[in-house]
């Protein structure tokens, strides 16, 4: 986890992957390797489909963040990009999904329904999913930063983020509690409202959201520093 952060800040260039990025790679063929084995050796294989799909939707609002990333640095804007209708459909896409990256912790509560012999391993590969997608968004959320911080400044940069982390918290309680996902604000945009505006009257949903937006802020908190603190004159923002 060290060497993840530490690289955090060797972000992709010229088609050239940073080492945070390879360290990710890296963790979710560990993940995979044990989903498969586990898969192989009791023929039971909803836990390979369970964290395989969990871990692919952690991906994605990386995945929007990092083209977002190389339109800004193919823009000859001054701001970084010309369009800035399209920076903000882009953060919108990552917002949406970004809660599915925090969200596989909770797929801990499975650990409840599994036999004796296979404990200690399926404990062991969730946390390894969890510790993945976990990384994941803290690295989306490290590069949305950077690219808003000369747009918005400091403060307000912050200001944002903090509401995302608690956002996410939300997006965790639809997730688990409502089994909700990221494309209903697409697929089923009336029901979905219609159930957000029912979580008022859930104490649960007040306290899920504070109790993860806090979690997760707290660790951003600690990965930013760490990462700032840690910076080296060769490891560079290409932002």
């Amino acid at each position: 986890m060290e060497l993840f952060i530490k690289s955090a800040y060797t972000l992709p260039r010229g088609g050239q992957s940073g080492r945070g990025l390879h360290a990710l790679i890296l963790l979710t063929i560990a993940g995979l390797t044990l989903v498969t084995t586990r898969g192989l050796l009791t023929g039971n294989w909803w836990f390979f489909i369970m964290l395989t799909w969990n871990l692919t939707l952690a991906w994605f609002p990386l995945g929007v963040v990092l083209v977002l990333r190389d339109l800004r640095a193919a823009s000859d804007a001054p701001a970084g990009f010309r369009n800035r209708w399209l920076l903000i459909a882009g953060l919108a896409l990552w917002l949406v999904f970004l809660p599915n990256a925090p969200y596989i912790i909770t797929d801990l509560y499975h650990i409840k329904h599994v036999d004796s012999p296979l404990l200690w391993f399926d404990t062991m590969t969730i946390f390894l999913f969890a510790l993945t997608g976990l990384l994941t968004g803290l690295y989306s959320i490290l590069i949305v930063h950077r690219m808003l911080r000369p747009l918005l400044g400091q403060w307000r940069t912050w200001g944002l983020l903090i509401v995302s982390q608690f956002l996410s918290g939300f997006g965790i309680y639809l997730g688990r509690m409502g089994r909700w996902n990221s494309w209903d604000i697409i697929t089923s945009p009336s029901a979905l409202a219609s159930a957000i505006a029912r979580t008022y009257h859930d104490h649960l949903s007040i306290k899920l959201t504070l109790a993860y937006g806090f979690v997760l802020l707290v660790l951003y908190v600690a990965f930013y520093w760490y990462v700032e603190n840690e910076r080296t004159p060769d490891v560079k923002s290409s932002l």
